[in-house]
């Protein structure tokens, strides 16, 4: 297991680290500030951000590089719907839950777009919709079922014939197609990089290769320990997805990590429809980029016993599947030029974590996000930022983590986490 002092390496092995993204200075000083966030991927840099449009003081602590782990390890879908069927969503939230899932996610991708256009990030953000292909008459039924639920709750969806979306040679593979027209699609690196040092400009330490080793509350306020440095902050927020329960044990059982596994191919001149795609009910995932490279991943429902745990390395197992799915695109296959992995954090129940902990101790979480962290966090913490201010955010009232009966029967473990000594 990879412990929060582990420094991963320099530079994360995806596609998207091929461009040269910016540095950031490490701690190497005491600081004091409103909110301490630790991790820096897409949560902890959304909220940065969001913070320090408020005036607020904030000091982002990543133990590796800013966007480096699974949120510079993903396909980079800005989608609105989840990829399981929304009828199965409604029986297992109830509609309220389900509709807070949809709308979070729509507004992360309005967000996304708004940061992206107001700070001048180069980000290759596109409004591009998405496509919804099915294996199975089973999984068609599914998505057919929640059409009707889709349009009741004002989302978008519709039926279209495998024809118009796949070539010829592929249209076998798959039952039915389907069509989200809101959905994009962004560069997660250069986004995440470039609202980062827009956060730094307005005053926000953002701090990498800074591994957090604990935190303590005294005297009213968050004492965290790093490279042998103190951050005080009058709230501390962990926003480190898959490794929360490192800090926080008690989180073990609510969000477990699980390995996702990538591909690219060198550029192609075919091409494919140019929208992001979700088969096999979301185990299957590829997008064309604009230089003819096919982005491809998934397929971890063939191996759920070992695409566990912490380790980012490649399995061959995994490769493979993914390259033996690519030629239902590809029949001849595609030289492979980059390849990859990350670890996403699974919730219990499918839904992030966003809110207090521990209110009485100023410690929230915002993580998680069982596969679907660029889709959903940014809006989370635009949220999460009027809970840190004890404001009501009843759009992520079904984030609460308080819904979790082991996360109210800890609250007295939550004054010390990790190696809180000083």
């Amino acid at each position: 297991m990879r412990r929060m002092t582990d420094l991963p390496p320099l530079a994360p092995p995806s596609y998207w680290w091929a461009i040269d993204p910016p540095a950031f200075p490490s701690l190497t000083q005491d600081l004091e500030v409103d909110v301490a966030v630790i991790g820096g991927g897409i949560s902890g840099v959304t909220l940065a951000w969001t913070l320090v449009t408020q005036d607020a003081t904030v000091a982002v602590l990543e133990a590796g590089r800013i966007a480096g782990a699974a949120s510079g390890r993903n396909a980079g879908f800005l989608l609105a719907l989840p990829a399981e069927p929304y009828a199965e969503r409604i029986a297992l939230w109830g509609r309220e839950g389900a509709r807070a899932m949809m709308q979070v996610g729509r507004r992360t991708h309005q967000r996304v777009a708004q940061l992206a256009q107001s700070l001048g990030i180069d980000c290759d953000h596109r409004v591009t919709g998405s496509l919804r292909l099915t294996r199975s008459e089973e999984e068609t039924e599914d998505l057919r079922s929640s059409l009707p639920e889709l349009r009741h709750d004002g989302f978008p969806m519709r039926e279209i014939a495998r024809e118009d979306v796949l070539p010829g040679h592929a249209v076998s593979r798959f039952h039915a197609a389907f069509e989200v027209p809101e959905d994009g699609v962004v560069h997660p690196v250069r986004f995440q990089h470039g609202l980062a040092r827009a956060a730094e400009a307005k005053g926000a330490h953002i701090l990498e290769r800074t591994p957090v080793t604990g935190a303590a509350w005294r005297d009213g306020l968050w004492h965290v320990r790093a490279l042998g440095r103190t951050v005080r902050a009058r709230a501390l927020v962990l926003a480190t997805n898959a490794y929360a329960a490192q800090l926080v044990p008690a989180l073990e059982t609510l969000i477990v990590p699980r390995r996702g596994q990538m591909l690219a191919t060198a550029p192609l001149e075919v091409r494919f429809d140019p929208r992001p795609v979700y088969a096999n009910y979301g185990y299957q995932y590829w997008r064309q980029m604009p230089d003819g490279r096919l982005v491809i991943g998934g397929w971890r429902n063939v191996a759920f016993d070992t695409e566990t745990g912490y380790s980012t390395e490649t399995t061959p197992e995994l490769q493979q599947a993914i390259e033996t799915g690519m030629r239902d695109l590809l029949p001849d296959g595609a030289p492979i030029e980059y390849r990859w992995a990350g670890t996403m954090g699974f919730a219990r129940d499918g839904r992030p974590l966003v809110g207090w902990l521990d209110a009485a101790h100023h410690l929230a979480i915002c993580a998680g996000f069982t596969g679907h962290g660029m889709g959903i966090a940014t809006a989370c913490t635009e949220d999460l930022a009027q809970i840190l201010a004890f404001k009501r955010a009843p759009m992520t009232a079904s984030f609460d983590p308080q819904r979790f009966a082991e996360v109210r029967e800890a609250r007295d473990t939550y004054t010390s986490l990790g190696d809180a000594r000083e």
